[in-house]
């Protein structure tokens, strides 16, 4: 049987290519905490504590395939850096970003 009522009106399905093509292994917008990217730098606090970076992400049709950067670049952020002693200085802290991605 269908789902809902004959009378309501029908919600948009998306086709097998929409989803294909979401899904595929791709530069998405992720959230990363700053200290799993510096974990040297554990000691400090930083604002904010997590950036938004473009990184590979998505489905390799292959189970034995993962999703890996084959070109990155490097952006460059300004964040507060506090420190044990309250002392907050703006810092300039390079992150890498993905630009195109792979299954491999």
């Amino acid at each position: 049987a269908a789902l809902g009522a004959p009378d309501s009106p029908s919600l948009a399905v998306l086709t097998f290519r929409e989803i294909w093509n979401r899904s595929f292994c791709r530069p998405l917008e992720q959230l990363v905490d700053v200290i799993t990217e510096f974990p040297n730098e554990v000691e400090y606090i930083f604002r904010p504590s997590c950036v938004s970076l473009q990184r590979c992400g998505g489905c390799c049709g292959d189970e034995g395939l993962r999703c890996v950067p084959v070109e990155t670049s490097t952006v460059t952020m300004q964040l507060l850096k506090i420190k044990p002693n309250g002392e907050a200085p703006y810092v300039e802290m390079a992150f890498t970003e993905h630009k195109q991605c792979e299954c491999r």
